[in-house]
């Protein structure tokens, strides 16, 4: 059953009340997890639906961006890679995720060499592809095949239009016709599943969803501080209730989650199941059984190994309430910092007028230095993870019109709070 036959059985059960086909969706979703249906199967791996597709994912995916590199900083460090990747396989990890553009096209060849040898056949590779390089419509096919090439594979698994943004949406997906061009592939057979990566807020996700009924899954940003950043919780539930599959990305927050500041990590050394840190974050998006598998960058092979044990005890449910209030406390912690900006990262502040990316600097940038102190990552995240084409641009650029007051939930005073962003983190 595809996503557009299961919308429109969806309606006829709204209407007439029928059991059949809610047994139908069960067994779809059953399948998927039975050992003989599972690539790649491993007993100590936990595997789950991928949405309405059929599929059975390892809780856990390879993601392929934060890699160990050599000592210049910039080059992928290809052997350490190849083995962190084939341990993984090994141990029943069969989700592989990777990007045109992750460094510079090294992860894509260094993912083909790590699969080559016949590790290929037992995962499912993504890719995604990059709007904000695309000159001409063409150039969607012209980004596909060199994935294809660098990934050394005919037919990728789970291909996205990556990180759709508001400018993405309005300039490139609609007029470029990226949708159909993605079915298109899908239909020639190049690439199995259809769906997109997502940095915006709830509005658009459900656009974007509705857009096109034969989508199969979405990736989005979630962990236990971003329940309404960007596409948030609302949006997971939202895409997971039509069938789609849904991938987390950032569960650690790019790392700020792996090293608590001391006030909350005695809220976890208080907890009376203890786990380390890591664990909670990983706990919290498995307990949701609308999460398909949960995406993690390792630099390291006892970061592998340390994830898949963590993932062998992972299920929907796994939480018990005073689990579920240790985490709640924990995020509330966080928060509660001195000289936190109030901001949640929804998104409804953009698009601005002049490109400022508000809510990444307020909620992502700025209330992580005011809990850790680091103001060296903090710059580094605006520096390196801020392109003005896809997230926005810096504080400078706010011109005071105030057109993003009245938008703002929290009733922030934008302008006066980015030029405070500004100041102490001396932009």
């Amino acid at each position: 059953m595809d996503r557009r036959t299961f919308l429109k059985g969806s309606a006829a059960l709204a209407t007439a009340g029928s059991v059949l086909g809610a047994a139908s969706i069960s067994d779809i979703r059953a399948a998927a997890q039975r050992p003989e249906n599972i690539r790649n199967y491993h007993p100590d791996m936990r595997y789950r639906p991928y949405g309405l597709t059929g599929v059975g994912v390892s809780a856990l995916g390879f993601g392929m961006l934060r890699l160990p590199m050599l000592a210049d900083g910039k080059t992928v460090d290809e052997a350490q890679t190849i083995r962190m990747v084939r341990h993984a396989i090994d141990h029943g990890l069969n989700y592989v995720d990777t990007s045109y553009v992750y460094l510079d096209g090294q992860s894509e060849n260094v993912t083909g060499k790590a699969l080559s040898g016949g590790y290929r056949d037992r995962v499912y590779v993504t890719s995604k592809a990059p709007w904000w390089l695309m000159e001409r419509p063409e150039d969607f096919e012209r980004f596909f095949d060199e994935s294809r090439r660098r990934l050394q594979t005919d037919v990728i698994d789970f291909y996205h239009i990556h990180m759709i943004m508001h400018r993405a949406w309005k300039e490139k997906v609609i007029p470029f016709r990226l949708i159909e061009k993605i079915e298109r592939l899908k239909a020639q057979g190049k690439i199995r599943f259809s769906g997109f990566s997502f940095h915006d807020n709830v509005t658009l996700f459900k656009k974007i969803v509705d857009a096109n009924a034969d989508w199969n899954f979405c990736l989005i940003q979630q962990n236990y501080l971003d329940t309404e950043h960007e596409a948030g919780l609302v949006s997971l539930k939202y895409a997971a209730a039509r069938g789609m599959g849904v991938a987390i990305m950032e569960p650690l927050r790019n790392g700020f989650l792996v090293t608590p500041p001391p006030r909350v990590q005695a809220i976890f050394d208080a907890a009376p199941h203890r786990r380390p840190p890591v664990e909670w974050a990983l706990d919290y998006l498995w307990n949701m059984p609308e999460v398909s598998v949960v995406l993690s960058g390792m630099g390291s092979l006892q970061q592998v190994r340390e994830n898949l044990s963590y993932a062998s005890r992972s299920a929907p449910g796994m939480l018990d309430a005073e689990d579920v209030a240790v985490i709640g406390r924990a995020a509330r912690q966080y928060r509660a910092f001195d000289g936190v900006i109030p901001c949640t990262g929804c998104y409804n502040c953009i698009p601005c007028p002049q490109n400022v990316a508000i809510g990444y600097l307020f909620n992502m940038v700025y209330n992580q230095y005011k809990a850790d102190g680091d103001i060296s990552r903090a710059r580094r995240l605006v520096r390196y993870s801020m392109s003005p084409v896809q997230r926005g641009d810096t504080p400078q650029a706010c011109d005071n019109c105030g057109q993003c007051l009245p938008k703002c939930p929290q009733g922030i005073n934008i302008p006066e709070e980015l030029k405070r962003v500004q100041r102490e983190l001396r932009l």
